[in-house]
């Protein structure tokens, strides 16, 4: 056995959860040894230690600390027309999306963050990243900070890539990311199939849109069942067309180009408020090779359900049948929020060469009927789809599943006068709450070892080395459920009720993710998680409505850890810094506080 093939082997019986990978994994490994990434001729191989089949959540590439990403992000209230009909926004460097975080595994990542409103607070939130030993960086208000004061006021994050895929950044400061602060994440790593590096189309942000700021509406999605529907248009990338009228149209659709016989990877994030949506291509399949920021056995399929905060790496063979012709992100119709009647979200599919202009109109009987059930069902892609390329199987989840949580979420309607009530989102009755000025962080280094009930603590045993939580919601649409700090494994998922006697967890190999549908009909989620990362972990709804509403509790992981892993003089002087800006300028919280 050769020194490197000790180390792996030694990397692998260290981490005390990864099973022994399939003879396929080996000869990956075999293959890799000495060799360095390649897209095409070495897609699963990275440095020549460290590869595809590298337990990343205990080890990889550590790139010198030195040598940083480094991003810097200013925050501006601009007015732009990302479908043609002008609002205002609140953008990063001036657009929308933000630029795109670009890093390789094992790199540390800066981001150095200027708040430059004048009446309004921010945090940004790294979505996915686990921010192992971390916890400060996490960026999110009330939880983990006080949100940055403005009129120029700054904020620097520091994180270590040590995941690699896709994902994207977004301000956890009331609904400021659905007006605009938000973009995407790309870390370069081994991949589970081959594709051509030149032809990485990158991030396909898909979002839904208002022609009214999110703020505004929030108060209506408060006063109108916890959403705010229709919402006018959908954007790709920040951009699409509105028909605003019978015979006009403004905006402009979304292209991306094409190589005949070429292997294309897209990097699809859902950053929507409040839609789920179908992806299909007229004329190409898609093979997934990445859900979230895990890569998994490669599948193909003509359609791909993605909800809120979800990602999915593809890659798509240029066949070159058609030299133009759609793609489409179909709204789910079931799911929560849908478009103005009219409306569509579509992009251009165009090779070189093709023409100018939109594609042919396909006849509807060459195209899925959306209307049908199966399309609109508020579901994740299955769980037998998602089989992670880096094989950990649970060796300790006990045959009779009995959750260490048990977490049933349902709505609350409050009274405000004869005709108006109020909504929010309880857990096991428990209405959340967290104040911007004295987040849970602040609290543990301040020595405070109670906490206020509505902000829905959940202290996590240090000598535990898994939790187990089952998710339900008691009424009401589905909900893609986000855990922060942790992938966590779907031991099982359902549209059917929990059914204790004969539920049989999923242990070889489940599924691995960080955002994952709860079916509203009375379906559930089973999940664990490793507690291997202190700190204070928001699980919340990502619905941007259902977060502000108070759809969240917080697991506080290895308390006695936490004030070890943040500067306590920097976290002090901002919190300061925000407390005498909000009294400044009379800011009210008036949500959740996450």
């Amino acid at each position: 056995m050769s020194f490197l093939e000790i180390i792996r082997a030694f990397a692998l019986l260290s981490t005390g959860v990864a099973a022994a990978p399939s003879s396929s994994q080996f000869e990956e490994r075999a293959d890799c040894n000495g060799k360095t990434f390649h897209s095409f001729d070495a897609p699963n191989c990275w440095d020549g230690v460290y590869d595809l089949s590298t337990n990343y959540y205990t080890q990889g590439p550590k790139n010198d600390p030195k040598t940083p990403r480094v991003y810097n992000f200013e925050l501006t209230n601009i007015t732009i027309a990302p479908d043609g009909v002008p609002r205002s926004v609140l953008a990063l460097n001036g657009q929308i999306p933000g630029p795109t975080i670009f890093a390789d595994w094992g790199d540390t990542v800066v981001v150095n963050v200027k708040n430059s409103l004048d009446y309004a607070g921010t945090a940004i939130h790294f979505h996915g990243i686990r921010q192992n030993h971390t916890i400060g960086q996490d960026g999110v208000a009330s939880i983990t900070q006080c949100p940055i004061p403005g009129e120029g006021q700054t904020q620097t994050y520091t994180w270590v890539a040590t995941q690699y895929g896709t994902s994207w950044y977004h301000s956890h400061y009331a609904v400021q990311a659905w007006d605009g602060v938000f973009g995407a994440i790309v870390i370069r790593g081994p991949a589970s199939a081959q594709y051509h590096e030149e032809n990485d189309l990158g991030a396909l942000m898909l979002g839904d849109w208002t022609h009214q700021t999110a703020d505004s509406l929030l108060e209506t999605a408060n006063l109108s069942g916890g959403s705010v529907t229709p919402l006018q248009n959908g954007l790709i990338n920040g951009t699409n067309t509105y028909k605003t009228g019978e015979n006009t149209t403004v905006g402009k659709r979304f292209e991306m180009t094409f190589e005949k016989d070429k292997l294309h990877r897209i990097r699809f994030i859902n950053t929507a408020i409040d839609t789920m949506y179908n992806l299909y291509f007229d004329d190409h399949e898609m093979q997934v090779i990445s859900a979230d920021f895990v890569s998994i056995e490669p599948f193909t399929t003509k359609n791909l359900s993605i909800a809120i905060g979800q990602r999915y790496d593809v890659i798509v063979k240029g066949s070159g049948s058609a030299l133009k012709s759609w793609f489409r992100a179909v709204p789910k119709q079931y799911c929560g929020g849908q478009l103005e009647p009219g409306q569509d979200v579509r992009g251009i599919v165009r090779y070189k060469g093709a023409e100018p202009g939109d594609p042919a109109e396909k006849d509807p009987s060459e195209l899925p009927n959306w209307d049908d059930p199966d399309y609109n069902r508020c579901r994740d892609v299955l769980m037998t789809d998602l089989k992670p390329s880096l094989q950990i199987n649970l060796e300790d989840v006990p045959a009779k599943f009995q959750p260490d949580h048990d977490l049933t979420w349902k709505d609350q309607y409050t009274p405000l006068n004869d005709t108006h009530s109020i909504i929010d989102w309880r857990i096991n009755e428990v209405p959340y709450f967290t104040a911007w000025e004295s987040p849970v962080i602040l609290q543990i280094l301040d020595g405070n070892n109670t906490f206020d009930p509505r902000q829905h603590i959940i202290k996590v045993d240090s000598a535990r080395k898994w939790v187990y939580a089952l998710i339900r919601v008691s009424q009401g649409t589905s909900h893609p459920i986000h855990l922060h700090g942790h992938d966590f494994y779907i031991l099982g998922q359902s549209s059917e009720e929990f059914n204790p006697d004969t539920f049989v967890p999923q242990t070889v190999n489940p599924p691995r993710r960080d955002v994952a549908m709860v079916d509203g009909g009375g379906g559930y989620i089973a999940i664990a998680f490793e507690t291997d990362n202190p700190g204070a972990w928001l699980l919340h709804c990502h619905i941007g409505w259902h977060t502000s509403e108070g759809m969240a509790l917080t697991f506080l992981e290895h308390e006695e850890q936490i004030k070890g892993l943040v500067d306590a003089g920097k976290l002090t002087d901002q919190c300061g810094k925000w407390k005498t800006f909000a009294a400044a300028k009379g800011i009210k919280q008036h949500d959740s506080g996450v």
